[in-house]
């Protein structure tokens, strides 16, 4: 390791953030059980409709199983499948096994690009040498594709399940890629609604982003739709109704334990107030209305990620971060006494909050969770002492060393924990134990995550002489520009995702919701650095997002 002479300040200058404006009106909205109780009937009602129409089919006939899958992938992306999981996981099993059959003569780019990415999302690795048959024989993509809108735009997002061998898909992506930009730009060419959907397609595929934020664009989509559903349609209002009053129980719940916190009372300005960001992260995890209460503990434990990383990073002085994270290694009370100010009251938020943890789980007959997570948590602390003594020494780590602690320090492994915690019964002891293993596609998220927040906070950690950044090492290890380590940067990314794709298709040891944790964490890390620092910058595509999911209304 390099050390390097530095003018910084032992104490950085963040500037101050308002508290959230939107608190007080949700507070002030009542939301009584029998809301829940009226959307929930008139779900009932709609259902068995629907799984009759899409779930039964004879099962020689191939046109309805195809037709089937197409409408499984209607529900994944309005956000109801969750509903009739168990009808999709049946159908989709069975259909795999006739896979050969279904597509023997399939000629139609939209249905086949369709059928691949339904497969592959749910775990059947369904091979990408059934694009082939779109080549001419001179190998290139047959021109004629292009005629096909919704066709191209399928191929588009399927290109983006690709692993390291599906060397067509990277074709495939370029091929489609340069089509959909050009046809982004001339808005007399297409209806307003599908080319809405390109531009949010090209701004993050859908593959690469969360469910929820999916499921409110395509609902905005659907509905413009000439042949929607009309049953299928009023199903995806419905529920999305039914889950914008869980959202709004969930943010006045936290706020108002926030605001109650002994800890939160007298904060300096430094200190970020971040409720409504954070229960954002825990609804990109998971959204469905049964893990309400995990995206109440994920918001608190990102809550309580922000404070301690505001404590170290903006108060504390080397020995004093040094200190805290003896004392939190020791997870004991009874040491915090050599503890002084902010150091003090960020130990005994973490105990309070891991306290509140420890009750939940001990009435759930899960206390092994709380081991697990509390020693994810000391790995957070212990990361983050490591790069304030690189950034506050002016020490230059090996790029390597520094992405793998900068992953950690992050919180990609204890945010993973969390929401595995906040599944419930569903969070075994051995998907913990998996977790803590550091499988490859975990591994290499939190090495996404590093770069990723790098990327975009570059200037700000600059301006600010925080020198702990990976395009900051990068640039001095490889003695390159900061456009040069950018570009190099994004390959790395392009490289992860095909890695994480693969080993998702590989992992077949863990149950697909908790292997879902790990792809929606990936997901979820796209939204917050794909433009600015969505986390921390809350009047950008944070107030887009919140919008889009909290206030806008949804039309019956």
């Amino acid at each position: 390791m390099e050390e390097v002479k530095s003018g910084q300040k032992n104490y950085l200058n963040f500037s101050k953030l308002l508290p959230s404006q939107w608190g007080d009106h949700f507070l002030n909205i009542s939301i009584a059980d029998s809301d829940f109780d009226v959307l929930a009937r008139e779900m009932e009602v709609l259902k068995p409709k629907l799984r009759k129409n899409i779930f039964t089919f004879s099962s020689r006939d191939k046109d309805a199983m195809k037709r089937s899958i197409l409408s499984i992938h209607v529900l994944d992306s309005l956000g109801l499948a969750y509903i009739f999981e168990k009808e999709i996981v049946e159908t989709l099993k069975h259909a795999f096994e006739k896979i050969d059959e279904l597509i023997t003569d399939e000629n139609d780019l939209y249905t086949v690009s369709i059928m691949f990415r339904v497969f592959r999302i749910y775990g059947h690795n369904m091979l990408s040498d059934v694009f082939d048959r779109f080549k001419r024989n001179d190998g290139k993509f047959k021109e004629r594709l292009m005629e096909d809108v919704q066709g191209m735009l399928s191929f588009y997002e399927a290109a983006h399940f690709r692993t390291t061998t599906d060397h067509i898909l990277d074709e495939a992506l370029s091929f489609t890629l340069d089509y959909l930009e050009s046809l982004a730009t001339d808005s007399k060419a297409i209806p307003p609604h599908i080319l809405k959907h390109i531009q949010n397609a090209l701004y993050i595929p859908q593959h690469q982003n969360v469910p929820v934020l999916v499921a409110r664009e395509y609902l905005s989509f659907y509905k413009q739709e000439e042949d929607n559903d009309e049953t299928l349609l009023k199903l995806a209002k419905l529920n999305f109704k039914f889950l914008q009053l869980h959202y709004i129980q969930e943010l006045k719940i936290i706020t108002t334990w926030w605001r109650e916190l002994d800890h939160t009372k007298n904060l300096p300005h430094g200190f970020r107030e971040r409720t409504f960001e954070s229960w954002f992260v825990g609804s990109m995890m998971y959204f469905e209305p049964q893990f309400s209460l995990g995206r109440i503990m994920s918001a608190k434990f990102i809550l309580l990620l922000a404070f301690l990383d505001d404590a170290c990073d903006t108060y504390g002085s080397i020995p004093e971060v040094e200190s805290v994270v003896n004392c939190l290694e020791r997870w004991d009370p009874e040491y915090m006494e050599n503890l002084h100010g902010h150091m003090k009251t960020a130990f005994k938020f973490v105990m309070s909050v891991y306290k509140e943890f420890e009750e939940i789980l001990k009435s759930q007959g899960r206390s092994f969770a709380l081991e697990k997570m509390i020693e994810e948590f000391k790995i957070v602390a212990r990361t983050n002492l490591d790069l304030i003594k690189w950034a506050r020494a002016g020490q230059i780590p090996n790029f390597d060393e520094y992405v793998e602690a900068g992953g950690a320090e992050a919180g990609s492994y204890a945010t993973i924990a969390c929401s595995i915690m906040g599944l419930g019964e569903i969070g075994k002891k051995e998907d913990f134990e998996w977790l803590l293993s550091r499988p490859k596609s975990v591994r290499y998220l939190a090495r996404k995550t590093r770069l990723l927040d790098d990327i975009t906070d570059f200037e700000e950690d600059m301006n600010k002489g925080y020198t702990a950044n990976a395009l900051n090492y990068y640039m001095k290890q490889h003695g390159v520009t900061k456009k040069e380590a950018s570009g190099e940067f994004h390959k790395m990314i392009g490289d992860i995702n095909k890695i994480v794709n693969e080993e998702c298709l590989k992992t077949t040891n863990i149950s697909r919701p908790v292997l879902m944790q790990v792809v929606n964490y990936g997901r979820m890390v796209n939204i917050l650095y794909t433009s600015d620092d969505v986390y921390n910058h809350r009047e950008g595509k944070l107030k887009d997002y919140l919008t889009a999911l909290l206030v806008d209304p949804i039309h019956l």
